[in-house]
């Protein structure tokens, strides 16, 4: 009998946020553990290209650059084969200033997000929720209000969305247990998308409404 491996079936969002991430994080853990040295403390911290890694004995996970410049840290869960991110997140700009501020749940964004500007000044914030598909499966779907903000800090759009049920696609991996040979092949899902809805406001930077637009 073949093994499945599936994925998690994701919301896609027209929008997603520039900071949010699902790629593994660096971890030397277990493919390079020789390139670890150990803390102190308990943890350990490593290269990874002109990148410092550092974890925590509790899991806690920064990636600074290589002056020592904080660029990301937040909790983490370890998994069969990497270190996922897990918790409160946050990330910065190579000037230190706050680049954005969420969580994640298994390397999924979900819950409340901010995100802010180069000049520290925040730029939007939304929410992301998380609701059991048809199938058994989560998806992630921008849901809500969503905000963004002028410089001088007033509201400049008033964005809406809902979560819609589609019948979409996901990615499983097959693995075949006599040869070992591993394939990614496609299933149906039934699954949630974020959609936009209702009316959208426009802001001037005093606060006027500028147009408004029905979704």
């Amino acid at each position: 009998m073949k093994h499945l491996y599936t994925t998690l079936a994701l919301c896609l969002l027209a929008t997603l946020a520039f900071a949010q991430k699902t790629e593994p994080l660096y971890e030397a853990y277990f493919s390079h553990p020789d390139d670890m040295v150990q803390d102190e403390n308990g943890g350990y911290h490593f290269k990874a290209g002109s990148l410092v890694v550092s974890m925590s004995d509790d899991g806690y996970y920064k990636l600074m650059s290589a002056d020592g410049t904080l660029l990301e840290e937040g909790d983490t869960d370890e998994g069969d084969n990497d270190f996922q991110r897990h918790g409160k997140w946050i990330e910065y700009y190579s000037s230190g200033k706050m680049k954005a501020s969420g969580s994640y749940y298994h390397n999924q964004p979900y819950g409340h997000w901010q995100l802010f500007s180069e000049q520290g000044n925040l730029s939007s914030e939304y929410d992301i929720i998380v609701i059991a598909a048809e199938d058994g499966v989560n998806a992630y779907c921008k849901a809500g209000t969503e905000l963004l903000y002028h410089d001088n800090g007033k509201v400049k759009e008033e964005r809406f969305f809902k979560a819609e049920p589609y019948n979409g696609e996901d990615r499983v991996m097959v693995e075949d247990p006599e040869t070992g040979k591993k394939a990614w092949k496609k299933i149906a899902v039934k699954a949630y998308r974020s959609r936009p809805f209702g009316t959208w406001n426009y802001y001037t930077p005093e606060g006027k409404v500028e147009k408004r637009e029905d979704k």
